[in-house]
């Protein structure tokens, strides 16, 4: 699993008190699988402000005791094992580190990905380990899709001369982003001026088959592709003119299939969950976004 929780990863500070409805993709009497809302923090944790979360909600609203199978971090949707039981938790975790387990995610992230499969075995230093100590970690990645977008950023004059060497007569901030230019080092420009340039946007499908804290985030970080609305391992800038121009909402990873045996019954089971409004929505205010590329995720 894509090991969390992550108290850093908070786009704004709002914090709900209302708590969501919980959508439950499969139940049983021992085992569940539930597509967690985006912002919610699994359990309580002492360095985090959040009044709600989904292991409390999820007890409440369906009245059983909660195991929980596999972590998502706050910012993350998606695709959550829980079970009922001690014993059907600890089976079901084992389930997941079988490699006939798929745990498939969709991830928007910066840069012209590779086409085709690409992947990353870089190990990754555990969170706690005073040591240092690397654990294998192992990630395939297929791209989707890749078109570039026009984003407008605070003017940089080191950044604009390595775009553009030539460029030449920033403009005010109250031009369009579609307008701004931005100019060469040692350029007078106005305070407040917007710099445009193109940047390119992929879609990334992604297989995991160990569960490293962050796993997907920091493979991605390595290969330069940092996933869109990362604030720990992302790009600040890009994030932001994001946000402004296209109403960038969150981090952009979402845990979309389950493949996966039965933790009690061994029945093979195949489980989606499409993804959700707000990532949508994001993709299709991207102009070149590729048509039907959102109905196809």
């Amino acid at each position: 699993q894509e090991v969390g929780d992550d108290e850093e990863d908070v786009f704004g500070e709002e914090f709900d008190d209302v708590a969501p409805f919980i959508p439950i993709v499969y139940m049983d009497e021992r085992f569940a699988v539930v597509n967690k809302p985006a912002g919610m923090l699994v359990h309580r944790s002492h360095q985090a402000q959040d009044r709600v979360f989904l292991l409390q909600t999820l007890r409440n609203q369906i009245g059983k005791h909660i195991h929980i199978v596999n972590r998502l971090d706050r910012a993350v949707s998606g695709l959550m094992c829980v079970a009922f039981d001690a014993e059907t938790a600890a089976s079901a975790q084992e389930v997941m580190s079988r490699d006939t387990s798929t745990k498939e995610y969709l991830a928007i992230v910066r840069g012209a990905t590779p086409e085709g499969i690409f992947k990353s075995d870089a190990p990754l230093t555990d969170k706690d380990s005073s040591m240092g100590t690397k654990r294998e970690a192992h990630s395939i990645f297929e791209t989707l899709s890749s078109f570039p977008i026009e984003i407008a950023e605070p003017f940089n004059p080191s950044l604009a001369e390595a775009v553009n060497p030539n460029a030449s007569g920033a403009k005010s901030s109250s031009e369009s982003p579609a307008d701004a230019t931005g100019t060469g080092a040692g350029t007078e420009f106005d305070e407040g001026a917007m710099f445009a340039r193109n940047v390119t946007v992929s879609v990334v499908k992604v297989a995991i088959s160990t569960g490293r804290r962050h796993q997907i985030r920091r493979h991605l970080k390595g290969l330069q592709h940092n996933i869109l609305g990362d604030t720990t391992y992302g790009k600040g800038r890009i994030n932001q003119a994001l946000r402004d121009g296209y109403g960038l909402p969150r981090l952009c990873l979402h845990s979309r299939r389950l493949e996966i045996d039965h933790p009690v019954t061994n029945e093979r089971m195949v489980l989606e969950a499409p993804l959700p409004e707000d990532l949508a929505c994001f993709l299709s205010n991207l102009p070149k976004a590729p048509v039907g590329l959102v109905n196809s995720l």
